[in-house]
């Protein structure tokens, strides 16, 4: 199966979250995919091939930080990039322990949003 290229994967549980970032990535002219239920998140590596995955730390059922050191150990996505999401004051510290490469702090700004994954994107 060849795999689809994206530019961004964005994992949120809540769907109007994971759908404003889709929308806001892709009107600054990233390709995306959303997905809202950690539980299928292997079964969209399998069918997809993001540059960089978006993720919020705490996912329904599943803890992003053990989910970012689970992608970090594989040879198939050890080398994504990976940005943290989250509104916990002390967030960015654990998030980076967990291998993400970058972090974003909630609520955040469009701009900010967009300049760390172009970062991601293309470094």
């Amino acid at each position: 199966m060849i795999k689809q290229s994206i530019d961004v994967l964005v994992i949120d549980d809540d769907p109007d979250l994971c759908h404003l970032m889709e929308m806001m990535l892709k009107v600054a002219g990233f390709t995306t995919t959303g997905c809202t239920n950690p539980l299928s998140i292997q079964q969209k590596l399998a069918e997809i091939a993001p540059k960089a995955i978006l993720m919020d730390m705490l996912l329904s059922g599943t803890d992003g930080r053990d989910l970012c050191r689970v992608l970090k150990s594989s040879d198939e996505t050890k080398d994504k990039k990976i940005i943290m999401t989250s509104a916990h004051p002390d967030a960015e510290k654990t998030c980076r322990d967990a291998g993400a490469d970058d972090f974003l702090a909630k609520p955040f700004d469009m701009e900010l949003l967009v300049k760390k994954v172009t970062d991601a994107v293309n470094g």
